[in-house]
């Protein structure tokens, strides 16, 4: 299978561990479907400067097509993250740094480019989001919405998307599981909420999907762990289509990300 993911690529920095390493949502989800078997490219920007090259390192590392990777004068994308004591990451004031990310356009040879795959990979923050899925039409779509708070707006991208993915931990709630099931009786959309470790559900033409978390002996930093979850989802199903089975391997790829700092081993 060849799976595109675009566009956010950044370096995580870490001040409890000292640790700078890879990431970002495309890149995460990239090692994970290539660690497991699928042709994997992956588009966006990077600056010319040392976390740039620390990506392309990595990339190069885990043998990723880069040829749409494109170096851009300006910084590349960082975060800060800081992990608690129980490894669940949190921010503080002006964590995220954009750099040449918040500048990723779409060119037409791009679109063409993009025609070529079996699924895409992308998130709503992308900036070039709308181009992004309009240029996916034609493949199996899968875009992540994070943890943003469900809204009706988000209704004029479904016509788009195969794959829908949310975290669902912080507003899960009988309106917010109505809603997603709503949403698939109207959508060819599935509708997947990830629920930490309380697992994740899916919503596909009105029915709902459940499977647990896979419990893990301690958890050292929860990083990449949706990323990785919708990369075991998104291979498990353009193999069948079988949505439990697609769930089940989410939650398998997605309990390795917690036992180590990152979104994947560097």
């Amino acid at each position: 299978m060849k799976i595109l993911a675009l566009a956010c690529f950044c370096v995580d920095v870490f001040p409890e561990s000292g640790k700078i390493l890879p990431g970002g949502n495309a890149l995460n989800l990239a090692v994970n479907c290539k660690e497991n078997g699928a042709d994997v490219f992956v588009m966006g920007n990077i600056g010319k400067d040392n976390y740039g090259e620390i990506l392309k390192q990595s990339i190069d590392k885990y043998k990723i097509n880069r040829e749409r990777i494109y170096e851009t004068n300006g910084q590349t994308a960082n975060h800060i993250i800081n992990i608690d004591e129980h490894g669940d990451r949190y921010f503080g004031p002006n964590a995220w740094t954009s750099g040449v990310w918040g500048k990723f356009k779409i060119s037409e040879n791009d679109k063409e480019f993009i025609k070529t795959f079996d699924a895409i990979a992308t998130t709503l923050y992308e900036p070039d989001f709308k181009n992004i899925i309009e240029a996916s039409k034609d493949a199996c779509l899968a875009v992540d919405f994070h943890d943003n708070k469900i809204k009706p707006e988000y209704e004029q991208y479904f016509k788009h998307i195969d794959l829908f993915f949310v975290s669902g931990k912080q507003q899960d709630s009988p309106e917010f599981r109505k809603t997603l099931k709503a949403w698939s009786e109207q959508y060819k959309t599935i509708f997947t909420a990830t629920l930490g470790e309380y697992g994740s559900i899916s919503y596909k033409d009105g029915k709902k999907f459940v499977c647990p978390a896979v419990k893990v002996e301690k958890v050292i930093d929860t990083t990449g762990c949706g990323d990785s979850y919708q990369a075991g989802f998104i291979m498990q199903y353009l193999k069948n289509k079988n949505i439990e089975q697609a769930m089940q391997a989410g939650s398998e790829f997605a309990s390795k990300t917690l036992s180590y700092i990152g979104g994947f081993k560097i």
